[in-house]
């Protein structure tokens, strides 16, 4: 979480090295993303099926720069995001920022890759941000054969999912090479504890979940047992995930399509 994760690779080694995470397949084919999916708890064949089917409208988001006064490293940064539409998701501000605040001279690439075809990602570009709330908008160079969310509002207590690409059981980060082999994601369960939250100070729109989850969830969703997004995991705190709440994440999408407010897509620098 955030911090995002990130990790430095030198060129030379086995081949191009790529920070790479889950593989599976969209309909027909959903019962092969179960066998590629780490499940925490307890879940039945048919819930470990229809949340396959669901994984797949949260994309994974690719993060590469090089620094001028580092050339022969690469940097990644990886997180979840949440297909809004067939072309766009949403993430976390901090997943992308070292690639929205690019300094001279320095080369950054930003892609989004279906959790399905890792091989095949998709380039981005940012549309829209916010630091304050972490929320990011990035718009895809071609669409993404996934069905978009809806949303619902969040009640304390109830029974929640999330999907992300978090480091593997062991703690360490899962490095592949550019082929992109399968690999896990893992969907958890757990429960609401407040859904408007006021723990954290300076922070609004937030709400959180029992369970802390682990770096590289960032962006991901936080999913009621219908399917919907109820909040966008955003960061750790005391023990417990926080979300930004599905209002607040609507907000800022219609506030993107708002004449007055007209979408700057930009590369590498941060939209107002």
């Amino acid at each position: 979480m955030q911090k995002s994760w990130k990790r430095m690779l030198r060129f030379g080694m086995s081949g191009m090295l790529a920070i790479a995470l889950l593989a599976g397949q969209t309909g027909l084919a959903a019962a092969q993303a179960v066998n590629t999916i780490h499940f925490t708890g307890y879940f039945d064949k048919q819930l470990r099926a229809q949340l396959a089917v669901t994984a797949d409208s949260f994309p994974v988001v690719n993060v590469r720069l090089v620094k001028q006064d580092e050339p022969d490293t690469v940097y990644y940064d990886v997180g979840t995001s949440i297909l809004i539409s067939k072309d766009e998701v949403l993430t976390n501000y901090h997943v992308i920022q070292d690639y929205a605040e690019l300094s001279d001279g320095d080369e950054g690439k930003l892609t989004v890759a279906s959790p399905g075809h890792l091989d095949k990602p998709v380039k981005a570009k940012i549309v829209k941000t916010d630091p304050v709330t972490d929320m990011a908008l990035l718009k895809l160079d071609k669409e993404i054969d996934a069905q978009p969310v809806t949303f619902a509002n969040a009640k304390d207590n109830q029974i929640v999912y999330t999907i992300g690409f978090p480091k593997n059981s062991a703690g360490e980060l899962v490095l592949l090479d550019e082929q992109f082999p399968s690999t896990f994601n893992t969907i958890a369960k757990s429960r609401v504890f407040n859904s408007q939250d006021s723990d954290v100070p300076g922070k609004k729109g937030i709400g959180s979940i029992v369970k802390s989850v682990a770096q590289g969830n960032s962006g991901g969703p936080v999913l009621d047992q219908n399917n919907r997004v109820i909040g966008m995991m955003t960061f750790v705190y005391g023990g417990r995930t926080y979300y930004i709440t599905s209002k607040t994440l609507q907000s800022f999408i219609k506030e993107s399509e708002s004449p007055g407010k007209k979408q700057v897509v930009v590369a590498g620098k941060v939209s107002s």
